[in-house]
């Protein structure tokens, strides 16, 4: 067979090629940048300032209570009675906070700590345990501060957080960030709280996310991404039409090079 008979095959090929290639990339790079009414042109922007949201504490949380004072050896006394882990002085115990909201510590006995922040939990121990060690110092902490990242992230999945602070875009940094396919102006993120659920929406491209009720995350929220179909689509279909062009290249150039 002639070889001018393939030049208009190769050529439809190479208009097809350039036609997906171009309609490809003629999507706005605001569709995947972040803050975009932010001005550009400046050093320095000041944004409204935002309360940090301080997570109290609920049911089966699990609480590391570290008490320390005056007296070493009662101190570590304390510690070592209640329930904790660890070697020698670097005992921490943990505790479970029940279905009563309570917790027991030893010799004082049963506290509720259930709906206070850390802060106040502190504050209560403190002066339960004041009247057996002087000068005690208690530190509390939450250990399952944990959240959930789904959707069109590069790695979705539950993170534990080793503290209470924690803002979207630094749990969405923790999930590999959002992929070409996400809308990052519509985030989900769900939120279930002292038997209170909600879900709010969050839009990364407007500078209105750092005054957001959801900028700062509460333990157990999930944060869901959603997919932009028509990138997905389009991307899907690109795909498929590359691999039947690229198989009729091959085809073709098969033939030609049989037909030398």
């Amino acid at each position: 067979m002639p070889k001018h008979i393939f030049r208009p095959l190769y050529f439809h090929v190479f208009l097809v090629l350039t036609a997906l290639l171009f309609g490809s990339s003629c999507i706005s790079p605001k569709k995947f940048s972040y803050f975009n009414d932010l001005p550009k042109d400046s050093a320095h922007i000041s944004l409204p300032p935002v309360d940090w949201p301080q997570s109290v504490i609920q049911r089966d949380d699990i609480l590391e209570i570290k008490i320390s004072g005056k007296n070493d050896i009662s101190a570590m006394d304390f510690n070592n009675k209640s329930g904790g882990f660890g070697n020698g002085q670097a005992v921490i115990p943990q505790y479970l906070v029940n279905k009563e909201g309570e917790i027991e510590l030893y010799l004082v006995g049963k506290l509720k700590v259930e709906g206070l922040t850390t802060d106040q939990a502190k504050e209560k121990i403190t002066k339960a345990v004041g009247a057996y060690l002087m000068e005690p110092v208690i530190n509390v902490r939450i250990t399952n501060f944990r959240l959930t990242v789904l959707g069109e992230v590069r790695s979705p999945g539950s993170y534990n957080i080793p503290h209470e602070k924690i803002s979207i875009l630094e749990a969405l940094g923790m999930a590999g960030d959002i992929t070409y396919f996400g809308m990052r102006n519509r985030i989900r993120v769900y939120r279930d709280s002292s038997g209170t659920r909600e879900m709010g929406t969050v839009n990364l491209q407007n500078k209105n996310v750092f005054t957001s009720p959801y900028f700062y995350l509460k333990r157990n929220d999930v944060i869901y991404v959603e997919t932009n179909t028509r990138y997905r689509q389009t991307n899907d279909a690109y795909t498929r039409v590359a691999l039947i062009v690229g198989i009729l290249s091959s085809v073709l150039a098969s033939i030609v090079i049989f037909k030398k």
